[in-house]
């Protein structure tokens, strides 16, 4: 009896390995769609879900491509501006996928195994990067560096058209600028304007400042020029507002001179 139990067990141990064996599960996970080949000719189009096979003699391929916007790895561009300055841009597009039929089997040469990434797969495709480095070198040439520089992503805003044809059943949402490399004396010379500019900028307020200033000591002095009255005011404030023993001699320059007592308080 005891023998025959084992045997019932390893019987159940050999089964259960023969079907895994022959049984296969594949999973379309969310945001992706799912390839159905069958002896290399395309089947169907499969929904996110698992899907399984029970036929070891199946040629059945399930690829799974993902349709969520993906970010392409960003690849260095060397380029010249319009004035002749070199430097170097490091540039991402940023793609999502619309027909997965299309993508896979249009990139399939020249791209990764979409099935082994999940939930995004890195995509590279080598075809790219000539049409992309072609249309950057033409865009920023006709820019000077200081055109570039101040406004980028509009200088490049015409690229994401001009390789949406590159990449089959994809959509180019747009293409991010990750990076703007400048020769060290190309940045020196730019930090000396930029500084020129600032100090220029601080000079002039202070400029500003000062003659803001003498226009309010004019303006006051011409008040007590035209009201005495108000000069006496404030000279009593001063009085009032003057710390410890302090002697104010009141009396204008003409009696001064003549001799005239002034008198004290």
């Amino acid at each position: 009896m005891f023998w025959s139990f084992i045997g019932l067990i390893a019987a159940v141990a050999v089964l259960g390995l023969v079907l895994r064996t022959m049984l296969n599960r594949h999973v379309v996970h969310l945001g992706h769609t799912g390839l159905l080949y069958s002896n290399e000719s395309f089947v169907k189009t499969l929904e996110p879900g698992a899907y399984w096979r029970f036929d070891p003699l199946s040629n059945d391929t399930i690829v799974s491509v993902s349709m969520v916007p993906t970010a392409l790895t960003p690849n260095q561009f060397d380029v010249i501006s319009k004035d002749q300055f070199a430097f170097r841009l490091t540039l991402a597009p940023l793609v999502t996928i619309t027909d997965a039929r299309a993508f896979h089997e249009g990139a399939a040469p020249v791209a990764v195994d979409m099935a082994q990434f999940y939930p995004g797969p890195e995509m590279r495709l080598s075809r790219l990067n000539p049409v992309l480095a072609h249309a950057v070198m033409a865009a920023v040439s006709a820019k000077t560096l200081e055109e570039f520089v101040a406004n980028p992503q509009a200088a490049l805003e015409g690229l994401k058209d001009q390789i949406a044809d590159v990449l089959p059943g994809t959509t180019v949402d747009r293409i991010a600028i990750t990076s703007i490399q400048l020769p060290p004396e190309v940045r020196k010379m730019f930090t000396e304007v930029e500084r020129a500019r600032r100090e220029g900028l601080a000079g002039l307020e202070r400029a500003k400042a000062e003659q803001a200033s003498l226009r309010a000591l004019a303006n006051a002095a011409r008040n007590l020029a035209n009201n005495p009255q108000l000069a006496q005011l404030r000279m009593l404030q001063t009085m009032e507002s003057a710390k410890g023993a302090k002697t104010f001699v009141l009396g204008n320059a003409s009696e001064l001179a003549a001799g005239e007592e002034p008198a004290k308080s």
